[in-house]
């Protein structure tokens, strides 16, 4: 068994051309696998074997051997191999001999008959049998093939790539050999139309992913060509005619232009193509991908053209041309020779060749035609190549006048009247990285804007080798650490950071002061002008240092803190009255807003403050008078209030939450009664980092060692905000009277623009720090006032966080020293991260608190709903790192749905079984979950479907063993009344198509398995005509019976083995043979490979129970919909919550 597979292997090792002229003269495989050992396994090594025949004879008996003198087999085999290596030299003659005359133009790249059956027959062993009309011309080979040769793939035009049917004749052209200056005669190029329908692009994507496999069945060094190319293409025409693209409709019910389609798709190629000679990206499968993720080609080549007009009213439409300036309208006017009657547009692209590749007739394109019956050119258009003449082209318009309005309403581009334009900043090379959290992939933020360096690899950085705009930040951050070097233990200091033992700034006075005369005079000496010494009234920061920084390193929103008209130096304006501004090299654009009641919406002129500020009066002014000590408030009587800002004064109602340090957090209510929130409106959408950015960057830094969080004091008190809205945020005590307001002068918790400024300043101060550290392996990232910094850079990883702390006290950034921790194992803003054990999850504290609660409910056998929509909220939160356990959240979100929120309920089994689960599964280490490594590879496994008609309801599917289905295992089987009693609960079958799909798939996993491996060093994709499974699988949640059940068994099963598992969805032309098992054909497989799964014996690890109890349960939710009813048990008051009861820790 070993021995055949070497055997295979080594067959499989030697070029696809060589092993054709073997098996053309008869070779045997034994003979040729003598040959092949010895490492003869191209043509150009083979034909090298020695000069002459009787040399080649004597070298390939000794080295084989062969000892041809013995009998006549040997002499036969001898023969043979003699005729092999007479036709690899005349082979490479002639290829040698083309290629040259090719690069002078005078003979195109020519694909020999033999090279040409040699790569299909390599081809057809993978793909099966193929039609002429799937498989590629020659012509088509022939381009691909110098591209090869020359490592540098260029895109192609859609009408070159032609197949074997389309080129039955080829067409010829003459050219002048420059070498003789004779006539030559050259193939000529082979075109077809260009694909008018979707079914006809997609035809062509596989068409080009069979050219290039073909290529790789020759070029089997060329390690960008992978073997699952024509899967690659596949991918390609699902995201190109997938409803994101194609398929995507405007609310006025526009549609893209079928050009439009195909011009992006053409662009998606081109970059993958310029990707993959670049070596940005490993294989050409990898760059179509990263290309259909690409947010800027999208952007800029599909989502802008189709805003402007690039639409129109169906799929399959051509729509109009564009208007140009090229265009005479209605009329004579400025610029104009007539009216323009009968004329068309000379700047509209005209073809010179046909698809056929002849020249077009010209006469032929005119009213009158073509005269002559025996012409020799080509009779198509020279718009559009379609058979009929320029003359009645449908996508030429004769008069500007009967052109379509262009809309300039919802769909044209809205600028601002003192809006700045924004270069995209010091962006990295490539894309940017990619994170996935609950089933949706969205671009990795840390939460610095989206111009912020961390967002891309370290590797992909900008440093000043590339932009020589960083070069003064490299200087200056290797001048302030070669300061801390001189004055401190940077290494020591960053150890002791991450232990909790700094309680104030590590920094001296002294160190402090060096550091800033440092920054003060580089700003300085680079010509700045500003006053980078001073600190702007009423906040900390040096905002005039910051913007020169920024400036000077070429980011492209440093005006925004002190030049600007509001500024951070003068007060940002809250946004009631003034526009607040939109910053698209940051931030992404905010398109929802929330909705306020008509409590919010409309003033009212006395509000009280809540109970909780009322009671701690004594406590709120103190703090309030320490917040005035530092600049941040101005108490004054309502008259001087009243006098200064009249209708624009809003006295809203305080909050004050008490801190676990004995403080009060006070919250001002901008929303309630004031009017103030509701009148805001933020044009920026606000991003900050989740739990899958977080697995992301823990992934690209595989070797991290060492983490550190630190918390900003009083963040969103350190905006200045500008003094004619100082009014919009005051308040009382009610300590002296009240007639005493405070007013607050800088960012405010409850008024919603607060978090916007804040994120949008120390986004500025994160990307400068970014600045600093160059391409080293280091990441940071913020949640609100939370920063995070990773590295495991060894050398100087510690010395770059430390230094970016010291440059953040430089600028003003005032920290809560104690709050720092940090090592191999630490929390960020809720979340565990152990790097010793790559994983992320909950805090141990978090998940006793959880297990404890799980435990004390399920004793006690009743729980009251709102506790339980509470504890349901926190283990949403948790289940974002630990994304194994999120199926087991349907059912429980399905019934709390159904219940009255303050009354208390009896637990149905299923839910005390789904609570005992979670318990058990959150113990010990249950509590974190492997974070992985980055991708590296992905292989389909495995196929399925399933079919329901009436009382036929079957399973099946098939693993992707071999080219040959019959090497392959599979399954099919038959569910009834007996063995899925769950089938039939909801009457019809075929309404239980979605979970029949979805337990196609579990078997699948049970019976063929899945690599085992950490999570990210293997992908594992499956193949389903099912595309809400698709979703479902991605997001790991469902409320629907029994599809829950089924999710929670393959999540469980998936989890134990460590791996991740992707549905792809798959049109069902392309899933015939899973189709077929479902409809009991079997012919395309071997019974002795089949595998059995009998639903009735399998009890997986919660899969028997959920089913059982499962039934009972969705049927008592569906009563209680029915009838909204419950059995109750008694009622507790609303005030008793849990947060109150029971605190989360």
């Amino acid at each position: 068994m070993a021995d055949a597979t070497a055997d295979a292997a080594m067959l499989a090792k030697a070029d696809s051309d060589l092993k054709f002229l073997m098996d053309d003269v008869g070779v045997p495989t034994s003979v040729q696998l003598l040959v092949y050992r010895k490492g003869f396994t191209s043509v150009h090594v083979f034909a090298g074997v020695d000069d002459t025949r009787p040399e080649v004879r004597q070298a390939l008996a000794k080295e084989l051997p062969l000892p041809y003198t013995e009998n006549a087999d040997s002499r036969v085999h001898m023969a043979l191999l003699l005729s092999v290596w007479d036709a690899c030299r005349r082979q490479l003659s002639v290829t040698e001999k083309n290629r040259a005359e090719s690069k002078l133009g005078v003979q195109d790249r020519v694909v020999q008959t033999s090279e040409y059956a040699a790569m299909r027959r390599a081809v057809e062993d993978y793909h099966g049998t193929l039609s002429d009309k799937e498989l590629p011309s020659k012509s088509l080979l022939a381009q691909k093939l110098e591209q090869v040769e020359e490592n540098a793939p260029v895109v192609e035009d859609l009408r070159d790539a032609t197949s074997l049917e389309d080129a039955e004749t080829e067409a010829y052209a003459a050219v002048i050999d420059p070498a003789s200056s004779c006539l030559r005669i050259k193939p000529g190029r082979t075109m077809t139309v260009p694909p008018a329908t979707p079914e006809e692009l997609r035809l062509r994507h596989r068409r080009l992913g069979l050219a290039w496999h073909m290529i790789r069945s020759k070029h089997t060094t060329r390690s960008w060509l992978p073997e699952s190319i024509v899967d690659a293409f596949r991918r390609l025409s699902d995201f190109v005619l997938g409803d994101k693209v194609a398929g995507l409709k405007a609310e006025d019910g526009r549609v893209p232009k079928w050009s439009l389609i195909l011009k992006y798709e053409s662009e998606l190629r081109k970059r993958a193509y310029q990707s993959v000679r670049d070596g940005a990206v490993g294989d050409l499968g990898a760059a179509l991908k990263a290309a259909c993720a690409a947010p800027d080609l999208f952007a800029f080549h599909f989502v802008t053209p189709f805003s402007l007009g690039g639409c129109t009213d169906s799929l399959g439409g051509t729509g109009q041309v564009d208007v140009g300036a090229g265009w005479k309208g209605a009329g004579k006017g400025l610029g104009k020779k007539g009216d323009g009657k009968g004329k068309v547009l000379k700047t509209i692209a005209k073809h010179k060749w046909g698809p056929d590749g002849k020249l077009l007739c010209f006469r032929f394109q005119k009213k009158a035609g073509c005269p002559h019956k025996d012409c020799k050119f080509s009779h198509f258009c020279q718009r559009c190549l379609q058979p009929h003449s320029y003359s009645v082209c449908p996508l030429v318009k004769r008069d500007a006048a009967m052109a379509p309005a262009v809309d300039g309403g919802a769909h044209a581009p809205y600028f601002a009247k003192d809006a700045a334009i924004l270069d995209p900043g010091l962006r990295g090379h490539g894309a940017a990285m990619w994170s996935n959290l609950l089933g949706k992939r969205r671009p990795f933020t840390d939460g610095f804007g989206l111009c912020s360096p961390g967002r891309w690899p370290p590797a992909s950085r900008r440093s000043s080798a590339d932009t020589p705009s960083l070069a003064f930040a490299e200087k200056l951050g290797a001048d302030l650490l070669k300061l801390l070097h001189s004055t401190l233990e940077v290494r020591t200091l960053a150890i002791k950071l991450a232990a909790g033992k700094v309680d104030v700034c590590p920094f001296s006075a002294e160190v402090v002061a060096a550091g800033r005369e440092l920054v003060f005079r580089s700003l300085e000496s680079a010509g700045s002008t500003l006053p980078v010494r001073e600190v702007s009234e009423g906040q900390p920061f040096y905002l005039a240092a910051i913007e020169e920084l920024l400036r000077v390193s070429g980011d492209p929103d440093y005006a925004a803190y002190y030049t600007a008209e509001n500024s951070f130096a003068k007060g940002v304006r809250i946004g009631v009255g003034a526009e607040l501004p939109r910053v698209p090299a940051v931030f992404e654009e905010k398109t929802h807003w929330r909705k306020y009641d008509d409590d919010a919406e409309h003033a009212q002129s006395e509000r009280e403050n809540y109970l909780s500020a009322r009671e701690n009066a004594a406590e709120v002014q103190k703090q309030f008078l320490e917040e005035a000590a530092l600049g941040a408030m101005v108490e004054v009587s309502l008259e001087e209030a009243l006098a200064e800002y009249g209708d624009r004064l809003a006295l809203a109602s305080l909050g004050a939450i008490e801190k676990r340090d004995g403080t009060y957090r006070v919250v001002h209510d901008g929303t309630h009664g004031v009017g103030v929130n509701s009148s805001i409106k933020v044009r920026d959408q606000l991003r900050s980092p989740t739990a899958g950015d977080l697995r992301t960057a823990l992934r690209i830094m595989p070797r991290a060692f060492f983490g550190l969080t630190g918390d900003v004091k009083r963040a969103h008190r350190l905006v200045k905000v500008a003094r004619q809205d100082w009014g919009l945020q005051a308040c009382r005590t009610g300590v002296g009277g009240s007639d005493r307001v405070w007013l607050n002068k800088v960012g405010t918790f409850g008024v919603s623009s607060a978090s916007y400024h804040w994120s949008r300043l120390l986004g500025g101060l994160g990307r400068a720090a970014c600045y600093l550290a160059r391409t080293l392996e280091l990441a940071q990232l913020v949640y609100s006032d939370d920063l995070l910094w990773l590295t495991q850079d060894t050398a100087h990883g510690l010395e770059y966080i430390v230094l970016t702390v010291y440059f953040y006290v430089l600028l003003g950034v005032p920290f809560s020293w104690r709050k720092f921790s940090g090592g191999v194992e630490f929390t960020w803003v809720g979340l565990v991260v152990s790097l010793k054990q790559r994983s992320l999850g909950i805090s141990e504290r978090r998940a006793a608190w959880l297990i404890n609660w799980l435990d004390t409910t399920v004793r006690s056998g009743h729980v009251r709903v709102a506790d339980m929509r509470a504890v349901l909220g926190r283990l949403s939160f948790a289940l974002t790192a630990l994304g194994h356990l999120r199926p087991f959240l349907g059912p429980l979100y399905a019934w709390v749905a159904v219940l009255d929120n303050q009354r208390v309920y009896p637990l149905p089994k299923a839910i005390v079984l789904i609570m005992k689960f979670l318990a058990s599964s959150l113990a010990g280490q249950g509590r974190l979950a492997p974070v992985g490594l980055p991708c590296v590879g992905e292989r389909e496994l495995f196929r399925t479907d399933a079919r329901a008609e009436g009382n036929e309801v079957w399973i099946g599917g098939w693993a992707l063993d071999h080219r040959d289905t019959a090497q392959c295992r599979w399954f099919s089987e038959k569910l009834t009344h007996e063995n899925a009693p769950w089938l039939f609960a909801s009457g019809e079958s075929y309404r239980q198509i979605a979970s029949l799909e979805l337990l196609a798939t579990l078997a699948a996993v049970v019976l063929f398995g899945v690599p085992k491996g950490e999570v990210g060093r293997i992908r594992c994709s499956a193949g389903t005509d099912n595309l809400g499974n698709t979703h479902v699988v991605a997001r790991l949640l469902t409320t629907s019976f029994p599809l829950c059940a089924f999710l929670m068994e393959l999540a469980t099963q998936l989890q134990r083995l460590g791996t991740e598992l992707h549905l792809d969805w798959l049109p069902r032309l392309q899933n015939r043979e899973a189709d077929a098992l479902t409809n009991g054909d079997f012919a395309g497989f071997s019974e002795i490979r089949r595998r059995r799964f009998d639903l009735q014996d399998f009890e997986g690890f919660v899969l028997r129970e959920m089913l059982g109890e499962g039934l009972d349960l969705y049927e008592d939710i569906r009563e209680c919909r029915a009838a909204k009813r419950w059995k109750r048990e008694g009622k507790l008051p609303a005030a008793e919550s849990l947060r109150q009861k029971d605190p989360w820790q």
